[in-house]
């Protein structure tokens, strides 16, 4: 589904930046018009790789859950969030986003000129001088971590420059603080380690099998992860499967959807669909399909991208659709 204006906006990961770094990712939205042979998905010689989203498509009007810490630094129109339209509120232009625990609805504005950068929350005692457990669930202003000076000076060096320099100036600058961020790791060395080991499995883990790989009681174990992780491990191994399961269903297709939940260690596809409704608010055929839809079902298309359907599937789909 394209937007009848045939603009929409592109999203880049620019990994070939984070080469090296313990930078998780550095991306970029920008406000496009869709080229005849532009693809959904298109990995360039360079390693970065670009999505294409429609301005209907819910993977640009929603912040998902996540158990990373952003920066965005917003370059164009202003953006608005919150978990309802009535309460959402004005994004400041430069902020950092806590793991999300909760889905929001997001608006960006007409022009869309936005740069971010991700990363562990065990980085963020040393780049933004709090720990993660006080970001949780929050988006905080920029100004309200950094000094004034150090938030003009990012900016100062991010204008009137094209995206790829842009995000190499957010880079240097992350990457000057991170120093700091390695000596918060060394009091607790095993926090990323364990984040890390739940990560590579895709949350299938057992916590207590975790606790006793690190001669720690279950309750200590906890305590310290949620220390460096803000967020408490069981939830922190959800998320994380929550995350590789948006991932799995959009490269799968559509009528294989049911598949995919063994996979993931979901005991079936009931628990999928719970899971996914828990921290998306709705099951996944409601939370794809594009908003505003309404072609006619005779235009349905199953493969692809679920950002690129007509409409929603029919049945035999109706599991997914409770």
């Amino acid at each position: 589904m394209s937007d009848t204006a045939g603009f929409g906006v592109l999203y880049t990961d620019h990994t070939g930046l984070t080469a090296m770094t313990p930078i998780a990712s550095l991306w970029s939205y920008e406000t496009r018009s869709r080229e005849r042979d532009r693809r959904s998905i298109t990995l360039n010689p360079d390693g970065r790789r670009e999505y294409w989203l429609d301005r209907s498509d819910p993977l640009l009007n929603t912040i998902l859950p996540g158990t990373g810490v952003s920066l965005i630094v917003n370059l164009g129109d202003l953006w608005a969030a919150g978990r309802s339209l009535a309460t959402s509120g004005l994004l400041p232009r430069a902020c950092v986003v806590g793991p999300v625990t909760q889905p929001r609805i997001l608006r960006v504005g007409r022009s869309v000129c936005a740069i971010g950068a991700g990363f562990l929350p065990t980085l963020t005692p040393g780049i933004f001088g709090v720990p993660a457990s006080e970001l949780v669930d929050h988006i905080v202003p920029l100004q309200d971590l950094w000094t004034p000076a150090d938030v003009d000076r990012l900016f100062a060096s991010l204008a009137c420059v094209e995206i790829r320099r842009s995000l190499s100036s957010l880079r240097d600058e992350l990457m000057a603080r991170v120093g700091r961020a390695k000596s918060h790791e060394a009091a607790g060395a095993a926090a990323p380690r364990m984040i890390e080991v739940i990560q590579h499995r895709g949350g299938r883990v057992s916590i207590d099998d975790l606790a006793r790989s690190h001669a720690l009681s279950r309750q200590e174990f906890a305590r310290r992860f949620h220390a460096a992780a803000g967020l408490r491990p069981k939830l922190f191994a959800r998320i994380t499967r929550f995350q590789r399961l948006v991932r799995a269903l959009l490269s799968t297709d559509v009528s294989r959807w049911a598949s995919v939940s063994p996979a993931l260690g979901f005991y079936d596809q009931a628990h999928m669909i719970n899971e996914f409704r828990a921290f998306a608010d709705s099951p996944p055929t409601v939370f794809f399909r594009p908003h505003g839809n309404t072609a006619d079902p005779a235009g349905i298309q199953l493969r692809g991208r679920p950002s690129e359907w007509v409409c929603a599937p029919d049945p035999p789909l109706d599991l997914l659709l409770r």
